[in-house]
């Protein structure tokens, strides 16, 4: 991957390329991307696959899921409810999904954004064997999907020593054979390979295999020890090279600030999102002045001046409200009085009372949907009317200059803020906001609307509690 400061552009693959390059479903990660990227798609990816894994962590944390197909399938119903829908395709994927477009385009996803956060999590020895055990899980996790034909192609491009044994020699050592493999029921219908011995120590350890001169006779449903061994050396080799590679970016700061910022980042919006505190509705108007971010500033003052908002303006800001402690009672009454001016109670219960019980996980499915990360907003498409997305992108230089001048923004940092929107730098010009709505500086980078609330507000407490000492 050429990680070289770039301006914006579009990387252009072609699909029999594409095609050529992801055969198969499942990698280990032994050759790092090439092409050029987008600082945009850059960001994007490492911020999906970071709260994939953060989504992993939290799901095998559960103590009422008992087996690996239940976390499986927890896991699946989280990466759909909170818009990864890529990553739930991956996490099903049997191995032997037809060549097309799509799944070559999930699987290049996967390749890139894994090496990404390689370069997040290199540098720290916690924080690598965070990573290191959470990319082992969604790994193990994946193989456990692989039917037959997926798990063959796994062994043919990774010559990993697994050689199938012949019907003669099943026969041979059909008795050895049954005796040190407790769960299978029939040997003659189960595939056997004989593999070193070495990399499969924990089969070893606790004598579940036959061995016979130094190899190893493991069922075909014990191969995933073979490749979550091999898989774990080679991204522990990969972290150390990391390290190396990490230091041809180290003079782009729009990238550094990205790649440390990552980690702290998104666990400060996880607390954020599932704060217990209430927030009165009756305070959202000063709060929208002194807490929120442009994005949600903008949606609120667009609701107080049209007393309405389209779809995705209303879900990017709902959300975002029960993020920071809005219940569901107050919700329902602020946006049944937000737009009272053109549709009364009757109609308000009708046309929009559902979908605000549905995002709260009243209705339908009973989904707990989360907040809108910066990644999902940036990524928005915003059509005439609408006032949704990140400002910092999807105003033009003029709208955007009015917008913040009408937040107190002076001309002496607006260029700064102007210039970074126009560079793509959308986290920076959101934080360089921050700082100057604030006198100060996050502590953090902020790659979260509600984890620019909380900051505010722990910042906006901190002085009020000083000035009363």
């Amino acid at each position: 991957m050429d990680y070289q400061a770039r301006r914006r552009y579009t990387a252009v693959v072609d699909v029999k390329d594409l095609n050529s390059e992801y055969p198969y479903d499942m990698q280990i990660y032994n050759i790092p991307p090439t092409g050029e990227l987008s600082l945009e798609e850059f960001q994007e990816l490492g911020f999906d696959r970071l709260k994939m894994l953060r989504l992993m962590e939290t799901t095998s944390c559960r103590g009422d899921l008992k087996t690996l197909e239940d976390r499986k399938k927890a896991l699946c119903e989280s990466l759909k409810s909170d818009g990864l829908i890529y990553y739930a395709n991956l996490l099903l994927a049997n191995g032997s999904n037809p060549q097309s477009e799509e799944h070559s385009q999930i699987r290049r996803k996967d390749h890139i954004s894994h090496f990404i956060l390689r370069l997040v999590y290199c540098h720290d020895v916690e924080l690598t064997k965070w990573f290191t055990k959470q990319e082992v899980e969604f790994f193990k996790f994946r193989f456990s999907s692989l039917d037959k034909k997926g798990v063959e192609h796994m062994l043919n491009i990774n010559n990993l020593d697994c050689i199938p044994i012949s019907p003669d020699e099943k026969s041979e050592l059909k008795n050895e054979l049954s005796l040190s493999s407790g769960k299978v029921t029939n040997i003659d219908i189960t595939d056997i390979y004989k593999v070193p011995f070495e990399k499969v120590i924990d089969l070893v350890r606790g004598r579940k295999v036959y061995l016979k001169g130094g190899m190893a006779y493991i069922t075909h449903m014990d191969l995933s020890f073979v490749f979550i061994s091999y898989f774990k050396e080679n991204l522990i080799a990969g972290l150390e090279r990391a390290k190396i590679l990490y230091g041809n970016i180290s003079d782009d700061e729009r990238l550094t600030k990205y790649l440390t910022g990552l980690p702290s980042a998104f666990s400060g919006m996880a607390r954020v999102v599932w704060s217990t505190t209430a927030t009165p509705i009756d305070k959202l108007n000063d709060l929208s002045k002194t807490s929120y971010p442009l994005c949600m500033r903008t949606l609120h003052e667009a609701l107080q001046t049209n007393s309405h908002l389209r779809n995705s303006g209303r879900m990017q800001y709902g959300l975002f409200l029960k993020g920071i402690g809005v219940t569901l009672e107050d919700a329902l009454r602020f946006w049944r009085d937000a737009f009272l001016k053109k549709t009364d109670g009757a109609e308000f219960d009708k046309k929009y009372a559902y979908s605000i019980r549905h995002y709260f996980g009243k209705e339908g499915k009973q989904t707990n949907y989360t907040p809108f990360g910066c990644q999902k907003i940036i990524s928005s498409s915003v059509g005439p009317g609408e006032y949704h997305g990140c400002p910092f992108r999807h105003m033009d230089r003029d709208s955007l200059a009015q917008k913040l001048t009408s937040c107190g923004v002076f001309a002496s940092n607006m260029t700064e803020i102007l210039d970074l929107a126009k560079d793509a730098q959308y986290h920076i010009a959101c934080a360089k906001y921050f700082e100057v709505m604030h006198n100060k500086p996050a502590s953090k980078p902020l790659l979260h609307p509600n984890a620019y609330f909380a900051e505010s507000r722990l910042l906006l407490t901190d002085n009020d509690d000083n000035k009363g000492e």
